[in-house]
């Protein structure tokens, strides 16, 4: 497998407490700004595969606006009903720019 690191854009693009739907690689991303943090996780529920871009974010989650499943930032763990974690990828900032790291086969 092949990391390819896919710069998203300047960080301060993305203001604190916000989401970000991207296509990345052929993926729905959605990129999270939360606490100064940045976050990378699959933009699809695994519970019902809808989009979690138009659901809520909560303090380290973002919470499905379907069904009320929520998934943690730092894990992928959510709660019920979705009892499969989503994908995270991983994010870096370097030099002021944002790069998600999306693995190729």
């Amino acid at each position: 497998m092949t990391e390819n690191l896919i710069d998203v854009g300047a960080a301060s693009d993305f203001p604190d407490n916000t989401m970000h739907p991207l296509e990345l690689a052929g993926r729905s991303v959605l990129l999270v700004h939360q606490g100064g943090r940045f976050y990378a996780l699959e933009n699809r529920c695994t519970h019902k595969a809808y989009p979690l871009h138009t659901g809520e974010l909560l303090e380290g989650a973002v919470k499905c606006e379907w069904h009320g499943a929520k998934f943690n930032l730092e894990t992928g763990k959510p709660t019920l009903p979705a009892v499969k974690k989503v994908r995270l990828y991983d994010v870096r900032v370097q030099d002021g720019r944002v790069l998600v790291a999306i693995q190729e086969a």
